[in-house]
């Protein structure tokens, strides 16, 4: 009785089995993404239709085969060994259940980007490795027409900026350079704070066009060498919120806008045009306006001879606290002070606008 019941079950089984591995068969190539199985030995033992159609060897001619050999350009292949031989040892690898970027190679010889990721199946003592490959050179070549837009976008950017910033110290020769000195100090404040690079590079460009509402000050007041009356100051006064509604509706990435508004506000609330206090008035503005009095003080303009940057320290160190930010004082008495920065012959000053290490379209893009 017990034979018979034998008889029975075994093609019942096998039926099974083979159902399972037709059902298992179709389950692979109807996969969009290549679904390749190597043994610990880096063999090759499954091998589905899209990885025939992206990497284009058929599967009668890859399973068998040495995955590494196969399909991994020759720089690579090493690190491949060393990697199975590592996870073999140890149980550990560095790309086991995560998604990567790697290249591939095709039976012709060209290399493709393909997103991989590995996972290892272990039916027994020896383990299994399932790798997912999906090809992304479509992917790749959007990505690189999206960043060289974005590379010529950030290049028009840094161009109309600078652009800005020449044209108001056209009507202002007693001051000019003024911005680019001041962007460059505030660049150098913000580092010196441990801002981060977008940060920084946000601050540079407030600085650089922090003047910019001086286009509507008459310029015969901006280069009045006498003392200034009344009317004269109050024409001063409203370029912060002049050059403010110039670019409010600029979607830059940075506040540059608010830097415009606040950077003659004060910490007690003496400053204009919004009398704004304490956390009210944003870094970038507290920073700008230390950089700016600093310059301006140290500097000659049409009323006045230029006082010299210790006049410009001992501002700033009596005021610290009150009037301006004190972080934003110690950073910048620390780069004047102790570390020698010189406003007039720096990093930021002595090289060419858009060839700044950091204003680098390309780095910044990766």
């Amino acid at each position: 009785m017990e034979k018979v019941i034998m008889d029975v079950k075994e093609p019942i089984l096998l039926h099974e089995h083979l159902v399972d591995q037709e059902w298992f068969n179709a389950l692979l190539d109807s996969s969009l993404d290549c679904i390749i199985a190597i043994n610990h030995d880096g063999i090759i033992v499954e091998y589905n239709r899209a990885a025939e159609v992206v990497f284009g060897y058929p599967a009668t001619e890859a399973i068998g085969r040495r995955l590494d050999e196969l399909i991994i350009p020759e720089r690579y292949r090493d690190r491949h060994r060393n990697a199975l031989a590592h996870y073999l040892q140890t149980g550990e690898g560095s790309i086991i259940g995560r998604r990567v970027e790697v290249h591939g190679q095709t039976k012709s010889g060209r290399e493709i980007p393909v997103e991989l990721t590995v996972l290892p199946i272990h039916p027994g003592r020896s383990p299994y490795f399932t790798a997912y490959l999906r090809d992304i050179t479509e992917r790749k070549a959007a990505e690189e027409k999206i960043r060289e837009y974005s590379i010529r976008l950030k290049e028009s950017l840094i161009e109309t900026i600078n652009s800005v910033s020449t044209t108001v110290e056209l009507r202002d020769p007693y001051t000019a350079g003024h911005q680019r000195r001041v962007a460059a100090l505030a660049y150098a404040i913000g580092r010196e704070m441990g801002l981060d690079e977008q940060r920084l590079e946000g601050l540079y460009f407030g600085g650089m066009v922090h003047d910019i509402g001086k286009i509507v000050v008459p310029s015969e007041v901006l280069t009045d060498p006498g003392k200034l009356g009344f009317e004269a100051w109050k024409s001063i006064h409203l370029h912060p919120a002049a050059g403010y509604k110039i670019v409010k509706s600029v979607h830059f990435p940075w506040p540059i806008a608010s830097m415009i508004l606040q950077h003659h506000e004060k910490l007690d609330g003496s400053g204009y045009p919004n009398g704004l206090m304490d956390d009210d008035i944003i870094l970038e503005a507290r920073i700008i306006t230390v950089a700016d009095v600093v310059e301006a003080i140290r500097t000659a303009r049409p009323y006045r001879n230029a006082k010299g940057v210790s006049a410009a320290i001992d501002e700033i160190r009596q005021w610290s606290g009150i009037k301006y930010d004190a972080e934003v004082v110690a950073a910048c008495l620390r780069l004047i002070v102790e570390q020698g920065f010189d406003i007039d012959d720096n990093d930021y000053t002595s090289k060419d606008f858009a060839e700044l290490s950091f204003m680098k379209v390309e780095k910044a893009l990766g």
